[in-house]
């Protein structure tokens, strides 16, 4: 994969770099002042499609290559195209605070039974250096059962990373199936209304 991206000076209006297949760029930290840049969409998306947490090989106008990770990402909600991307500069010797994406894998015993799978938290806050980054992490699931829960505190330690979100943060729950009542049966008449109409009847 390639993960060089070109930084070019910011020339016309945001729209206007849009149209022409540039998005605005931010980059920021490793003691550097927040600068901004624009770079190409389509390698962006690439890199995102393939792994959002790549240390990335950032070229910068007329002052070299410098490692680099993304931030933040914003998109269109429609037609999630790219609008606004952040850059950290990244000292390879330092550790970094970041985010990586849990990806759940196996099928829940408690949905096979009808339970209903509920994600609380999509991402983990860690602290680590920057070559032992990953792009998600992987986590089985297929044992949770109706009624049952995973807290960040259940996960396994993973070398390299010190966890920073709270341990009994809730990440995904298996809940009871979904009760929906019956309608009431319309041609049971009640008793209430049967003494009514025979009321009716009397009157005339």
């Amino acid at each position: 994969m390639n993960t060089t991206v070109r930084l070019t000076e910011r020339s016309g209006s945001t729209s206007s770099q849009r149209s022409k297949g540039f998005v605005p760029v931010v980059v920021y930290g490793a003691g550097s002042d927040t600068q901004s840049f624009s770079a190409d969409a389509k390698t962006l998306n690439e890199i995102l499609s393939k792994n959002p947490r790549a240390i990335l090989k950032v070229e910068f106008p007329g002052s070299g290559i410098k490692n680099a990770v993304i931030q933040e990402v914003q998109r269109q909600p429609l037609n999630r195209n790219l609008l606004h991307v952040d850059l950290q500069q990244i000292d390879m010797k330092a550790d970094l605070d970041t985010k990586v994406a849990f990806h759940f894998t196996g099928d829940p015993v408690g949905v096979k039974s009808g339970g209903v799978q509920q994600v609380e938290l999509y991402e983990l806050d860690i602290r680590t250096l920057p070559d032992k980054l990953e792009a998600s992490m992987e986590v089985d699931i297929s044992g949770l059962d109706i009624g049952d829960q995973l807290l960040v505190s259940d996960l396994p330690k993973h070398e390299g990373w010190e966890i920073l979100t709270p341990e009994d943060t809730l990440i995904v729950r298996i809940s009871p199936p979904l009760v929906t009542e019956e309608p009431a049966d319309q041609d049971t008449a009640s008793p209430a209304g049967d003494g009514a109409a025979e009321a009716a009847k009397t009157e005339e």
